[in-house]
């Protein structure tokens, strides 16, 4: 028996993630960045664990997830799911902060709901790189769609 619903291979779940950076790109907010971060992370389970997936890929998993904005995914999706990051997470975190700020003015002009405006999430990491939110995502999909791609996922 499945508890996975309609999603049932790591394309679907890939698929699921390009939803949620599409949900992000509509509006920002704390709820479709928690999905977002999620997804992408969980994709590294899936790859490890469906059978139909083929051994290069598996393989290449660990090089795949060195990757500096997926172990940026690992931090957040940690931090949301658990609260905080234990301290062997946090030891080891690339992830310094994540801020949020909404009100007028804040996110992108004309988005969001009228006289509140949008939500803007930014990333910083311990190496000094700052992201905002979106164009963090379109990076962390593309890596993930670059991946598949190679390995026929």
């Amino acid at each position: 028996m499945s508890l996975r619903a309609a999603l049932h291979k790591p394309r679907d779940l890939f698929e699921k993630l390009r939803r949620d950076a599409d949900l992000l790109r509509e509006a920002v907010t704390s709820d479709r960045f928690f999905n977002f971060v999620v997804t992408a992370h969980s994709l590294n389970d899936w790859v490890k664990n469906d059978p139909s997936v083929p051994q290069s890929a598996k393989k290449s998993l660990g090089n795949h997830k060195r990757d500096l904005l997926l172990r940026t995914c690992r931090d957040v999706a940690n931090a949301c799911k658990h609260f905080e990051l234990d301290a062997a997470n946090q030891a080891r975190a690339v992830t310094a902060s994540v801020s949020s700020q909404s009100g007028f003015g804040v996110g992108r002009y004309g988005a969001g709901a009228y006289g509140k405006g949008e939500e803007s999430i930014r990333l910083a990491l311990h190496n000094g790189q700052r992201f905002k939110v979106l164009e963090f995502s379109e990076q962390v999909v593309s890596i993930w769609s670059a991946f598949l791609s190679k390995h026929g996922v």
